[in-house]
Order: C-alpha cells, then structure tokens, then sequence
C-alpha cells in the first residue's frame, strides 16, 4: 500500500450540503422526463430519506458515506448492514483489498466484517469510480475463514517453497 499514508484512514466526520426534498424531486424528473409523477416521488423521497440518515467522513485520500440500510434495503432480520459508499476524493479509481479493509475498520470497527457484493446485471450499479461495502457486526454468516492468515512477503515465499507453489504477496 505504498500510495498510501497512515493519514488516508484517519477520518473526520464531514457537513455534506442535503437537498430539500422539492429540489430532488426536481432532479428526478429532469433524469426521467417519462416517469409518472408518481414513480417521480416515490423515488424522491426514498433517496432523500437515505441523504437524511447518512453521515459523511473524509481523510485526505477518501470521501465515505456511511448509513444503516432501510429494513426495505436488506433481509437480515434484526442483523442491520452498515452500508459504506466509498470514493477518492480525486475521483480516480482504486480498488485495494487492504485500502478497504481500513476503511471498514476505521469507521465501523475491527470486530465488523464487509462484504463487497458483485450484483446480477439487472441490479448492477456502476454510475462513478464509487465502491459499496455493506458491514455486519460479528460474523458475516459465511465461515469458510475461520482463522487468521496473513504472510509478509518473505513468510508468503517460504510458504511457497515449502507447499511448491508460486504465489505472489507484495509488501505490508
């Protein structure tokens, strides 16, 4: 994580400007000129229900929005996800597993587990250089890791040399 400094993970709780309501519904019908005004509204309103409950968090290198999902917006019962939008401030792109784990454990904790989803295409979101992550106290209900396993570079190529493999692991 070379590009990285320890500061791009230290975040401060930011004021993000929120639309009225009237104004998103403004915004919604200039991007869907055809829609029912009722399809307008609805849309609206859910979009400035979730701007209501987010909370917004910048370090040098990252903007992230953060808010618990809708109970409409997941079917985990009472286990709510944490719902983490996350951009560079630069616009660019990225996408570094250990960047990610950072964030996550910055702003949710160490003891939360995420999960970047890879969606249908009819229910693919891909609108800007933007990265979802949805975050569940505990243990997310897949336990294929059970344990811990991190290797250095060095301890990742004695590791090969004793297994006969080839992987490769860069620097922590």
């Amino acid at each position: 994580m070379s590009e990285y400094k320890a500061t791009d993970f230290v975040f401060q709780p930011a004021h993000r400007d929120k639309l009225k309501l009237k104004d998103r519904i403004k915004m919604c019908r200039r991007a869907m000129p055809d829609a029912p005004k009722s399809l307008i509204k609805e849309i609206a309103n859910l979009q400035h229900e979730e701007e209501r409950l987010e909370e917004c968090f910048l370090s040098p290198m990252f903007q992230v929005l953060k808010r618990q999902l809708l109970p409409h917006e997941h079917g985990f019962g009472p286990n709510v996800p944490t719902y983490l939008s996350i951009k560079r401030r630069d616009k660019q792109a990225f996408h570094d597993w250990r960047a990610m784990q950072k964030i996550k454990n910055a702003l949710c904790g160490t003891d939360w587990e995420g999960v970047e989803i890879y969606p249908q295409e009819d229910r693919l979101v891909d609108t800007c250089n933007q990265y979802h992550l949805f975050c569940f106290k505990g243990v997310f209900p897949i336990y294929l890791f059970n344990k811990r396993a991190v290797f250095s570079e060095e301890e990742a190529e004695a590791h090969n040399q004793q297994m006969g493999l080839r992987s490769v692991q860069r620097d922590l």
